[in-house]
């Protein structure tokens, strides 16, 4: 009977102490649960903000064109005997682009000016000698030196009439030949258009926007142009005017954008694309990624004494790679750019490394 009381009494003590060292490991780890959650942070990549005046962006696309068009013709009726120039081709100022022969009827009419020129050079000249003989009064040289300016004035009208066999019409100004409307044995009308040179000198782009964003763009505005090959190549323009009308093709309304025509990447005819700087307004500029949503509207996360403090924000500006936004956002607080989507108001974090 003493044994088995002892081994009961024995149990017993163990036992106890069992769930004495239980219960000490549990209040343990219950305070130990506080100090690992005071210790979790996110681990974020901030950027300085800074308010400033922002564009809001219109993305467009268009055409490079001359600045200014001239057109070349004849003053007579002729037939283009020789065609120089191709579509496209870029001339000198003074270079041939045409010879032209002119029309068997005038050149018989520039003909007969010429021998009324002659004649009447040798009537002047003869009435001059009678009247030094004094055979002749000096009424007689004042008509006969006015039938000579007679002469010579139908001569040389005779001869922009196309009197002579052929000529050759050079470029007024250096350029591109953008359209040809004759083909070389083709017969003209007096003034008929030839063919048009684009003047080089200045180029413009023709933009496509939405009639609806007309009030948006001012002239002035800057535009950012790159071509459609090679988005990275880009240049640098002036919104010069934006027109009323509506285009019938696209039905958009076109805006004229002055570039410079020394820079040979662009050339007319060459297809773009373009950011115009529309409206223009004041706001703190923060990477695009550091705005977010939720059902309560647009936010962001600012970082101060190594906490996140969620700050509400309105976006006004729409810049692409950037965003204005407005709110209650401190000028002196860093936001955070990356990391930001498992953030919570008032969670710790700490610097990425870079």
């Amino acid at each position: 009977m003493k044994k088995n009381t002892i081994i009961f009494f024995v149990a017993g003590v163990i036992g106890v102490i069992g769930i004495g060292a239980l219960t000490l490991d549990y209040h343990r780890s219950q305070a130990a649960q506080p100090d690992e959650q005071q210790q979790v942070s996110a681990e974020v990549v901030t950027q300085a903000v800074e308010q400033r005046s922002l564009a809001n962006t219109i993305s467009t696309f268009g055409d490079v064109l001359p600045a200014r068009t001239l057109g070349v013709s004849s003053a007579y009726p002729a037939q283009i005997t020789n065609l120089l120039v191709i579509q496209g081709q870029m001339v000198k100022k003074g270079s041939p682009l045409a010879v032209i022969a002119s029309d068997p009827a005038a050149r018989l009419i520039y003909e007969q000016a010429q021998s009324a020129a002659k004649l009447s050079r040798a009537e002047l000249d003869r009435t001059r000698e009678l009247l030094r003989l004094q055979l002749a009064t000096q009424s007689q040289l004042d008509a006969a030196q006015k039938a000579f300016d007679d002469a010579q004035a139908a001569l040389a009208t005779q001869q922009n009439l196309g009197g002579v066999a052929s000529a050759t019409l050079r470029a007024p100004a250096d350029g591109i030949v953008t359209a040809l409307t004759v083909a070389q044995g083709d017969r003209i009308a007096a003034a008929a258009p030839i063919m048009q040179l684009g003047v080089v000198g200045s180029l413009k782009v023709l933009l496509g926007i939405d009639p609806s964003d007309r009030q948006r763009v001012k002239i002035g505005a800057a535009v950012t142009i790159a071509a459609l090959a090679d988005v990275a190549e880009t240049l640098q323009g002036t919104v010069t005017d934006v027109q009323d009308a509506i285009d019938p093709k696209t039905q958009l309304s076109n805006v004229v954008v002055k570039i410079d025509g020394a820079d040979r990447r662009f050339v007319p005819g060459m297809r773009v694309r373009a950011d115009i700087a529309a409206e223009q307004r004041k706001a703190f500029a923060v990477q695009r990624q550091a705005v977010l949503n939720d059902e309560k509207g647009a936010y962001l996360f600012q970082v101060a004494q190594a906490k996140a403090h969620r700050v509400d924000v309105q976006t006004v500006i729409d810049n692409r790679g950037l965003l204005g936004v407005t709110g209650n956002i401190d000028p002196h607080a860093p936001v955070v750019v990356v990391g930001n989507y498992e953030l919570q108001d008032g969670m710790a974090v700490r610097e990425a490394s870079r």
